[in-house]
């Protein structure tokens, strides 16, 4: 054997088993059991989920969710010295917006015309006149979205999602699918929460006690009203007129605490509602806000309602969730919260120096811990803290305990958004069309290999060797390249094999061509090989420019296609030109042969 024939026998040899290598755990983790699989250690699993082929979300299964972003409440947020006039303006804007299909920034446009608005005076940071202020408030939107996807993108991958594919749709949506994960309100509850972090401190009872008289002087006129215009139809209907409660009668008191039955949380969110009572509690600066978890009392017949602890805070926030530094899931040690799951959150320096600027100047006073406008716990303050750590209790789960510290650590939505579309795809249906896919793919292999092996005799046998070689080194450049495979990527894969069938007949005609033309074997093969190979480079070169385009603009199943495309055109060029060269050049060296089986 030459050093040529060697060499070229090194080098396949090389790229044969590093392909192997690579594929060894796909292979391994095919042939396991549900219940093996049950059992793998959480090193097992990191090993698989690294060196494996990812399945795509029509192969594994998993959600699908479109994600809108709240642009009207983008406007409202970024909005100063609002009034009356642009809380009617919103309204009709998110009306507007939600009952048409258009651009939005043309409705806020031709709204904000036909209302009068007057933009500089709400929006003075972003321009001074109107279309200076429209083409700075659209490009906020943009960047929001890029944030949202920015964060998201952070939350999932703490989430542990292998492969996910997160992309903007339009002006403003999001597309997301997470392979392989089934709990879809998790998900969900991951994907839409805000993540806003507040630190507000509870006003003491003589303020509490102090509204709520004020709010049931004016509940108790606006109930008076509401009586007399309706009192005819109450008869009628034989009703009572629940909706129309006094403030107070709403509340239940709980060891210091007041509470509100959920049953009643519709009325009393309708009270807040009213223009005189947010009125008040601006000037008061209160709110209130409930617990994020319910509790069960007794009412005064003896059965458990479902009730809320209410909390009334000072509006503004002492600090909120961009200082955090960090935040880790714990099961607490010590106290009555021993062994359940709490959020310990570490703050940067200035957090730090703010939150023992806060804690010293409230001793004696309680703190509310507000996330999404939820209280998860209200502690009092006993003593400065140093150090900006602080931890949130009062979780229901593990689960949720990881959740809240993934969003906090991930950072807060600069903007709500919602979920417009979602599906679920079953694992069965995956498995199905992993099932039909390699079927596919199986078949096709077959009928391929019998016409080039009845077509070209022995030289068929060696092209069905490189097209099989083709497939499994295409297999083990993804699994390297961790790249997901995804049904597009299973029909890449089949044409993937019609290519390198393709490149061997061009080859074997040209060699053909050469025998009939009275050259000898070893003379065929040669001029057939430099005949072909301009031939098949210039094809397989149209074809990888067009599969790069895909990838670069294409969305995830389009990428898979792409990805499987491309290193298929490399592989097939590998196997079809070096490979089959090699072993016919192996052959015709060894002894002089006259006659080739073509």
């Amino acid at each position: 054997m030459d050093n040529s024939i060697r060499n070229r026998l090194l080098t396949i040899l090389f790229v044969f088993g590093l392909g192997i290598y690579a594929l060894l755990p796909s292979l391994r983790y095919a042939m396991l059991s549900e219940e093996s699989i049950s059992n793998l250690s959480k090193e097992e699993v990191d090993y698989y989920d690294a060196k494996t082929i990812k399945q795509g979300l029509d192969l594994k299964g998993g959600i699908y969710i479109v994600l809108e972003v709240d642009l009207p409440q983008l406007i409202n947020n970024l909005a100063k010295n609002k009034d009356n006039n642009f809380d009617l303006f919103l309204i009709d804007l998110k009306n507007e917006y939600n009952s048409t299909s258009g651009d939005f920034f043309s409705i806020f446009e031709e709204l904000a015309d036909k209302n009068d608005l007057k933009l500089p005076r709400y929006f003075i940071n972003y321009g001074k006149t109107r279309d200076q202020i429209i083409a700075q408030l659209s490009l906020q939107s943009e960047d929001s979205i890029r944030r949202v996807i920015e964060i998201i993108q952070n939350r999932v991958d703490q989430f542990g999602v292998a492969e996910p594919t997160i992309q903007k749709q339009g002006n403003n949506r999001v597309i997301v699918e997470l392979a392989g994960i089934q709990d879809s309100e998790r998900a969900r509850d991951l994907l839409q929460s805000t993540a806003l972090l507040e630190l507000m401190i509870v006003k003491d009872i003589e303020s509490t006690n102090a509204l709520i008289r004020q709010l049931d002087s004016i509940t108790a006129t606006s109930n008076e009203e509401a009586v007399n215009d309706n009192n005819e139809i109450n008869e009628l209907f034989e009703t009572t007129g629940s909706d129309n409660l006094n403030f107070s009668s709403l509340l239940i008191s709980v060891g210091g605490n007041l509470a509100i039955s959920s049953k009643n949380l519709s009325s009393f969110k309708n009270i807040l509602s009213q223009a005189n009572v947010k009125q008040i509690l601006d000037a008061t600066n209160s709110t209130f806000l409930i617990s994020n978890s319910s509790i069960a009392l007794v009412n005064e017949i003896g059965e458990e309602e479902e009730s809320y602890i209410l909390y009334h805070l000072f509006n503004n926030a002492e600090l909120t969730g961009g200082v955090i530094e960090d935040a880790q899931m714990r099961l607490s040690q010590a106290g009555v919260t021993a062994g359940q799951a709490v959020v310990e959150v570490e703050m940067n320096s200035e957090g730090s120096r703010e939150w023992a600027r806060i804690t010293g100047a409230n001793i004696n006073n309680r703190i509310a811990i507000v996330l999404d406008r939820k209280v998860h716990m209200a502690p009092v303050i006993r003593s400065q803290i140093f150090g900006g750590g602080t931890v949130i209790e009062g979780l229901d789960s593990i689960e949720e305990a990881e959740d809240i510290a993934i969003v906090l650590r991930a950072g807060a939505l600069p903007v709500p958004v919602t979920i417009a579309e979602e599906r679920t795809v079953g694992a069965s249906l995956g498995a199905d069309s992993v099932t039909k896919g390699t079927l596919s793919m199986a078949i096709g292999l077959l009928l391929v290999v019998f016409f080039i092996v009845v077509f070209y005799k022995m030289s068929g046998i060696i092209a069905s060797f490189s097209v099989m070689w083709t497939l499994i080194l295409l297999l083990g450049v993804l699994a390297l390249l961790e790249a997901t495979l995804t049904l597009p990527g299973i029909a890449g894969l089949i044409l993937t094999v019609g290519m390198s069938v393709d490149a061997n007949v061009i080859i074997f005609e040209r060699i053909k061509e050469e025998l009939r033309n009275g050259k000898s074997v070893r003379s065929a093969i040669d001029s057939g090989y430099e005949r072909a190979i301009t031939t098949i480079v210039d094809a397989n070169l149209t074809t990888g420019i067009a599969a790069a385009v895909l990838y670069q603009y294409g969305s995830g199943p389009i990428k898979g296609f792409a990805t499987v495309l491309f290193w298929g055109i490399i592989v097939s060029m590998f196997t079809a030109i070096i490979v089959t060269r090699f072993v016919f050049d192996f052959a015709t060296s060894r002894k002089n042969i006259e006659k080739l089986s073509i």
